[in-house]
């Protein structure tokens, strides 16, 4: 009798087993507990990552305990805070307690719990950056000073004037790499001096409480520290392009204008010739650039490129620049990306993308050829996968991974002299 209701338990499992098999249906995946953080010290949140996908609907329950507390509770606000997260408003927060969290994950299969997580509210505090950051120079003594000044950051939930912020403020020229930090204290506000003149600066400050971490660094703001009257610095020609083989356009980048207005202009000559010409647009490539259109563009001719600042007080010009067109291509991306997931009957399905040449490149004449690539990872992977795939416009793709979703690119260049353009916008696709 035991053996027989032995038997008959094993095959009732068995069955369970294979209709969580057959319907794909089962536990949810263990959620897991990413971070905890309090602003101010008074409030704090957690957020978690939901476990693996599932096809069943999952609810998600935090609850926790205190030191030396026995009872349970449940989360008190799950909508403060955005998606997969809890937030403890003042009447939920001891900063002098640990808290043991976990988040249930339940669906009508069952459930799966997180980890523990051990919260301190006190050694989780890390505030959000400040704001209002502002800069000025004024000039004092003969020396110019930067006046820099921001705010705290605004707290959602409580008054910030019982909250003692320490600061830090770095800044930098806008060239350079390392940054210059000093510590300023409780003040809101910094005077800075011993700054180049002539120079961009780049500044940003963080704070922090007495306890706990730095913020993050507050947005990027730049000024130019004014210069004494003198002639332009050297401008520099950073990068001359064709698009398409039929025109071009060169960049460059202004020096100090040696604190007066300063105009720029830019002189070309052609290998074998002495004329010298100046740019025939200003405009249309935008600020600091000059547009070669096609009556203006020749091939397999040397252009001698210059440019020229002048103000007031004297000139300088640029070191010269030397270009031939054709070693200059660089397409647009390539547009009118499609992917299409094919499902043949009796066969594995398969990806097929297609695009279009970049608009500006005349492929169809011959005088542009070009060559293209792909490249494709899963969406939450880090590696790209990269085919060459040659002149076509189509390409097929069998091996695939059911299940993920992935982020597909394509760039073209021309198939002989010239360089890559820049790589097409994402297109994601979700194999079944």
């Amino acid at each position: 009798m035991k053996q027989k209701l032995t038997s008959s338990v094993e095959i009732i499992l068995l069955l369970a087993l294979n209709a969580v098999g057959l319907t794909g249906q089962s536990y949810p995946g263990k959620p897991k507990i990413i971070r905890c953080r309090s602003l101010e010290k008074e409030t704090f949140s957690c957020w978690w990552k939901p476990g693996s996908d599932e096809e069943l609907p999952t609810n998600y329950t935090l609850l926790y305990s205190k030191d030396s507390e026995e009872k349970i509770y449940e989360c008190p606000d799950y909508r403060t805070s955005g998606p997969n997260s809890c937030f403890f408003d003042k009447n939920h927060t001891n900063p002098w307690t640990t808290y043991n969290i976990t988040v249930m994950a339940t669906n009508e299969i069952g459930s799966n719990s997180s980890d523990p997580h051990y919260v301190d509210v006190a050694s989780i505090v890390q505030p959000d950056a400040p704001v209002n950051l502002s800069l000025e120079t004024k000039p004092s003594a003969g020396i110019m000073y930067l006046w820099a000044k921001w705010s705290p950051p605004p707290l959602a939930y409580v008054s910030s004037n019982s909250h003692v912020y320490h600061y830090e403020l770095r800044l930098k020229p806008e060239e350079k790499e390392e940054w210059e930090t000093v510590s300023v204290g409780v003040q809101t506000q910094y005077k800075g001096i011993r700054l180049q003149a002539g120079v961009k600066y780049v500044v940003q400050v963080r704070c922090m409480l007495d306890l706990g971490e730095w913020s993050e660094w507050s947005s990027e703001r730049h000024i130019q520290i004014p210069s004494g009257e003198a002639p332009p610095e050297k401008p520099t020609i950073i990068k001359c392009r064709s698009p398409e083989k039929e025109t071009f356009t060169c960049w460059w980048k202004p020096g100090s204008d040696g604190g007066r207005p300063t105009i720029y202009t830019l002189l070309y000559s052609k290998e074998g010739e002495e004329q010298v010409y100046e740019c025939p647009d200003y405009t249309t490539a935008g600020p600091n650039s000059c547009y070669f259109d096609k009556k203006h563009t020749s091939f397999w001719t040397i252009y001698n490129i210059t440019v020229r600042a002048t103000n007031e007080m004297g000139s300088n010009v640029s070191d010269p620049h030397y270009v031939d067109v054709t070693y200059i291509v660089q397409p647009d991306p390539p547009v009118n990306v499609t992917l299409e997931l094919k499902k043949p009957i009796n066969r594995k399905p398969y990806l097929v993308l297609t695009w279009s040449p970049p608009l500006l490149a005349d492929v169809r004449s011959g005088w542009l050829t070009l060559e293209y690539e792909l490249r494709l990872k899963p969406e939450e992977g880090e590696e790209w996968e990269t085919i060459f795939v040659g002149q076509q416009t189509q390409y097929k793709m069998f091996s695939l991974n059911p299940g993920k979703k992935y982020i597909v690119q394509i760039h073209c260049k021309p198939d002989h002299h010239g360089s890559w353009s820049e790589w097409s916008s994402e297109n994601y696709i979700q194999i079944p």
